[in-house]
């Protein structure tokens, strides 16, 4: 029996030590702004307690209506990362479309994927090191299948993250109207945060209450015209 004790303390720990790898990253912090982005307006994506190691991703999930002439775009430009994520790789997915094209420039590097979807679906990746800096642009666009009114897009950026703890991840959103754009951020494959976006200018309200209104101060203003010219009457 006490031979034993070594090697089940020994299984222990290397138990506890796999536990401990395979554990996501606790307590990071995510904050996001703003909760609706028009064209041309910058997102932040504010984090914090990320630890190096971490097998960091960060997913864009759109909804995008096509432009009158079936082509569609959405690329986010000056993107800023604080931190790098090596052995990374970029993948996108889109459907509803029928051809193409992701785009990846960071000065005078550029990495360009372009494809006709199969179904309605494509998907492409690109494995690169994501080093910390600013990109010009990293972008999705093409055009739409026949008779599709909303283009899905998937952007994912994933590697293991060197850098600062904290940090603040920023874009500016290029060539969308309207629809949503969901952020999702994942520590060790465990979803950490996610936040529904809303793109494009506010509904504006139909003015339905004001006309109901309206109509009820005639017909109050009308019944009591008919009271006061009554009472006239009886007065009389």
């Amino acid at each position: 029996m006490h031979r034993r004790c070594p090697t089940l303390l020994a299984l222990l720990a290397l138990a506890a030590l796999l536990a401990a790898l395979a554990a996501p990253a606790g307590a990071v912090g995510v904050e996001v702004q703003p909760d609706r982005v028009l064209d041309r307006d910058t997102v932040t994506i504010g984090l914090s307690d990320l630890p190096n190691g971490t097998v960091f991703s960060l997913k864009l999930d759109g909804a995008v209506a096509p432009r009158p002439d079936g082509t569609f775009g959405f690329a986010t430009t000056g993107l800023v990362m604080p931190f790098s994520l090596e052995q990374g790789q970029v993948q996108a997915t889109l459907q509803g479309t029928d051809l193409n094209e992701l785009v990846v420039r960071k000065g005078d590097t550029e990495a360009r994927m372009s494809g006709a979807s199969q179904d309605g679906r494509y998907e492409t990746e690109q494995k690169i090191t994501i080093a910390a800096g600013t990109y010009d642009e990293i972008g999705l666009s093409g055009t739409a299948a026949p008779g599709a009114t909303t283009v899905r897009t998937t952007l994912s950026l994933t590697g293991v993250k060197r850098g600062p703890a904290d940090g603040t991840i920023s874009f500016t959103v290029r060539g969308v109207t309207s629809g949503t754009m969901t952020i999702s951020v994942y520590a060790n494959t465990e979803k950490v945060f996610d936040r529904e976006l809303a793109l494009g200018p506010a509904p504006t309200p139909t003015p339905t209450q004001q006309a109901g209104f309206g109509a009820g101060a005639f017909v109050f203003a009308a019944g009591l015209g008919s009271a006061i010219a009554v009472a006239r009457g009886r007065r009389r």
